[in-house]
């Protein structure tokens, strides 16, 4: 009795008490902290630019901060800043960010890429979640996304793809149409790119007609490409980073508000295709599109979260790719007239360019494609959070690291790309092509996480490519190499990516 009194007594519960509370200290708060120090003291020892002790690299990238500034300047230093940070210097792969006293380690090159986006690397940096997509497949924790993806891969196989390209050529022949009265005149087409990309993905993964809810497609537009810029300038601001210090600034009621907008827009499309579906005779969807796919397998918020990635993500990144495609294609008449010439071939007069077969019979159309993607990738390059330390030429990183690996200093890396600025679509050539390391070219990323809607947006390119191509000839007003790109969530130009379509008539350019 005497034993059991001593072991309940209030000292005894005191020290109880004092050992819980100092172990959920030490495992919550301390050993973290002590970590990140040992991190930050760490990566002072990595080559990076001179910077600020508190600030780091913030005031190079936002001159006046904290105070407010437009968000093409913050982008554009960004861009500036990357390159000189990690450039393709080939005798440099690693190199340091810095966002105040938070350190970002910047990789490139090929032989780093297999060693970080490998499959023990899944988890995201916690910025992802600024862009709004809530558990989507970009932003998810490695536990939902594994379970996700696996649901999600029936849309991408090689039978549903079939199915896709055939939306996808009915939207680019209207599209094509649409082109007859811009010609002749300096265009930059990103209005209408981005809605006709819009479209294909909306009718593809929620059956929403083509000519459908105009009004809300054009508005998420504008919404996607504020989201975008909110989320660069959340990411840029050390005093952002956390929910609750990000929501005393005045700020946060746009960004939220921007976010709960797009989250409306897509809400109504759903509520709009289930309208559709009842009205229809079979009520079912021609196809199965993504929602069908996952309706009753995952929650009504995971199914949202899944549709807000898949079509913000689907149409953005690919009509960005186009645009810089086409202003790449507009700067060089060899290779215009080469391709086209090819697009005849197997593509005359009116065909229908939605034979899968043919399409990959089209090599130089890839390999247009392929190089345009390599000298301007849609995405500055993919972000991991370290799950265990790696040991990169002779120098560790550290888990619990956010690493970005830079596809644009990869893609420039002479040592894989000789005159590495040069558009050349032959260096994608069978022979030429088979000599470059697979991991050199990274536009949709690597490894597990890799874009899961690459063949998907590759079909599309080839679509919208061989398209314009068969009906205009193309001239850039201006120069390759001449613009810039914005490092935002896409690569964005810094200047109207203008482009003078002429009609071609009988088979024969007239560039």
């Amino acid at each position: 009795m005497d034993f059991y009194s001593g072991l309940f007594s209030v000292g005894s519960l005191k020290v109880l008490l004092f050992s819980v509370i100092s172990y959920f200290v030490y495992v919550y708060l301390l050993k973290p902290a002590l970590h990140y120090i040992y991190i930050v003291i760490h990566y002072h020892g990595f080559h990076y630019q001179p910077k600020s002790f508190l600030l780091g690299h913030v005031k190079q990238i936002w001159p006046n901060f904290p105070f407010p500034i437009e968000m093409k300047t913050v982008a554009g230093n960004l861009y500036e800043k990357m390159l000189k940070i990690v450039g393709p210097n080939p005798s440099r792969s690693l190199s340091v960010l810095w966002i105040s006293i938070f350190p970002v380690v910047f990789a490139s090159g090929h032989e780093v890429v297999e060693k970080i986006l490998h499959r023990t690397n899944l988890k995201r940096p916690h910025f992802c979640k600024f862009l709004g997509l809530g558990d989507g497949l970009i932003s998810s924790e490695p536990d939902v996304w594994k379970v996700r993806r696996k649901l999600i891969e029936p849309f991408f196989t090689t039978k549903k793809m079939r199915d896709h390209a055939k939306h996808m050529y009915e939207e680019v022949k209207s599209f094509g149409q649409q082109l007859d009265k811009e010609v002749g005149k300096p265009v930059d087409l990103v209005h209408q790119i981005h809605t006709s990309t819009l479209n294909i993905i909306l009718k593809t993964s929620a059956s929403i007609p083509l000519e459908d809810s105009i009004e809300d497609k054009e508005r998420y537009v504008e919404l996607v490409s504020t989201v975008e810029r909110n989320a660069v300038k959340r990411a840029a601001n050390p005093l952002y980073q956390l929910d609750w210090m990000f929501k005393l600034f005045q700020f946060s009621q746009v960004y939220y508000k921007a976010i709960s907008s797009t989250v409306e827009i897509i809400n109504k499309m759903f509520r709009r295709r289930k309208q559709l579906l009842k009205d229809s005779s079979s009520n079912e969807p021609e196809n199965q599109d993504l929602v069908g796919l996952l309706e009753g397998k995952v929650d009504e918020q995971g199914l949202l979260d899944e549709l807000i990635t898949l079509i913000g993500a689907g149409h953005d990144t690919t009509a960005v790719a186009l645009r810089w495609n086409l202003f790449n294609i507009g700067n060089h008449y060899d290779v215009q007239e080469k391709l086209y010439k090819e697009i005849i071939q197997f593509f005359p007069d009116d065909t229908p360019i939605d034979d899968m077969d043919k399409l990959k019979e089209c090599v130089y159309l890839e390999q247009v494609i392929k190089e345009s993607l390599r000298l301007n990738p849609s995405v500055p390059g993919t972000t991991r959070v370290l799950e265990e330390d790696i040991m990169l030429n002779d120098e560790r990183l550290i888990k619990g690291s956010m690493v970005n690996v830079s596809s644009l200093a990869t893609h420039y890396d002479p040592n894989v790309y000789p005159n590495p600025t040069k558009y050349d679509p032959d260096r994608w050539s069978p022979e030429n092509a088979s000599k470059i390391p697979k991991t050199a070219w990274i536009p949709f990323g690597y490894g597990p996480r890799i874009c899961i809607g690459y063949r998907y947006a590759m079909v599309e390119l080839k679509i919208y490519t061989a398209q314009i191509i068969r009906k205009f000839s193309l001239r850039s007003t201006r120069p390759h190499g001449s613009v810039s790109m914005l490092y935002e969530v896409t690569f964005q130009p810094s200047l109207p990516l203008e482009i003078i379509m002429t009609p071609r008539n009988n088979n024969q350019s007239n560039f």
